[in-house]
């Protein structure tokens, strides 16, 4: 079971790979959960653990089983929201349903076998060092990078990895480079040089050559609320000289400092942030208590767009609460804050503990890229959440 519950964490990409099964559209991960359900359901038949599986979600802290159940909540009366259909069924079964049966299901493995938290860490170390140097080799070989991304009038050159943008690239990576700070820093006290080290300073290379502001944003604030609050002196010091050496390979390297200075110049992705966080609000004020139901800013997009700068239809305003707010409503949007406050406070409080400031650190990631990006709604990220929140209740 725990082998199955690591391959749905490094399956989450696999949701591009779409096909048709019994003349339904369907993808890997979404068939990988389905049969997770399945297997999961027999083996506590077969061991006679039902019970022990509802009296371990019963003793979750009150508040994260209240706020978990709020969100399911909101995805289904945000399925119902203007009228249910097959798309916002799907939406709401990728998005809602199979992801926060994650929490359910990984955190009851993760009783039974403590070891698991190590397995995943593990499992996310060598996804992202592979990912990261897939993107090294891309960048510097163009050898499987799309050529939208090899540098023209419209993009930079930028890395996507196994992805097929690179925003999506560093929406998946950036959180998780955050998990693993502590756990890093931790290893680093004994040993400067040493294998953990090496694999996240791979995926962090990566994470660098997206040219995603977004992921460098949040990563970057996980990074400061580690130093202040979990730190001694030898650790800034040794994070000082990492920044001071970033500083000077932005600067030195024209790709990456043009990526920094462009939005100063009108560049179109800053600005259509601007426009696409108008029309989100434009949508709230059209429906502020339920908002506009799953798909509904997509649905809608015709009518609420007024920049003509924008001409493909946009699914999400780009920013997570923004994003939360139309899709999900008011309570979508409070559950999910509920969410992150009680589990970044739990981290902070309880920082000597890798795990749980790593889920801290993770959600602040998201946060901040969430100011400018969408770090939820998409079938992997969703699943990646969720998982992730199972590491410590």
């Amino acid at each position: 079971m725990i082998s199955l519950l690591i391959a749905a964490l490094l399956l989450a990409p696999a949701y591009v790979l779409k096909f048709h099964l019994l003349s339904l559209p369907t993808n890997v991960l979404m068939v990988w959960v389905f049969l997770l359900w399945l297997i999961f359901f027999i083996y506590l038949l077969l061991k006679k653990q039902v019970s022990q599986f509802l009296t371990a979600v019963r003793n979750w802290d009150r508040s994260i089983l209240i706020f978990v159940l709020l969100f399911l909540l909101s995805g289904i009366i945000s399925l119902f929201v203007k009228g249910a259909t097959l798309e916002k069924l799907g939406q709401f079964i990728v998005l809602f349903l199979q992801p926060i049966s994650m929490i359910f299901i990984g955190n009851f493995l993760i009783q039974k076998s403590p070891n698991t938290k190590y397995y995943l860490l593990n499992a996310i170390y060598f996804s992202l060092a592979l990912s990261g140097l897939y993107a090294i080799l891309q960048y510097f070989s163009l050898w499987g990078l799309p050529q939208a991304f090899w540098g023209n009038s419209m993009e930079p050159k930028r890395a996507v990895s196994f992805f097929i943008h690179p925003n999506f690239y560093a929406l998946w990576s950036a959180p998780l480079l955050a998990l693993l700070i502590p756990d890093v820093f931790s290893s680093l006290k004994s040993k400067l040089v040493n294998l953990k080290s090496i694999l996240w300073l791979f995926g962090a290379i990566g994470l660098l050559l997206s040219l995603s502001r977004a992921g460098w944003l949040g990563l970057g604030a996980a990074v400061l609320v580690y130093l202040i609050v979990a730190t001694d002196k030898k650790i800034r010091k040794l994070a000082g000289v990492i920044v001071i050496i970033l500083v000077i390979v932005i600067v030195s390297i024209p790709n990456l400092r043009w990526r920094f200075t462009l939005p100063l110049y009108g560049e179109k992705s800053a600005v259509s942030r601007l426009s696409l966080w108008n029309t989100g609000w434009k949508a709230i004020y059209e429906s502020p208590i339920l908002g506009l139901g799953l798909t509904g800013f997509s649905q809608n997009w015709e009518k609420l767009n007024t920049d003509p700068g924008l001409t493909d239809t946009h699914n999400f305003p780009h920013n997570i609460f923004l994003d939360l707010w139309v899709e999900t409503g008011l309570l979508g949007l409070l559950s999910f804050i509920g969410l992150l406050w009680v589990f970044i406070k739990t981290g902070v409080k309880n920082r000597r503990d890798i795990f749980k400031l790593g889920v801290a650190l993770f959600l602040i990631t998201i946060i901040f890229q969430g100011l400018i990006d969408n770090p939820y709604f998409k079938n992997d990220l969703a699943m990646v959440f969720w998982i992730i929140l199972s590491l410590i209740l």
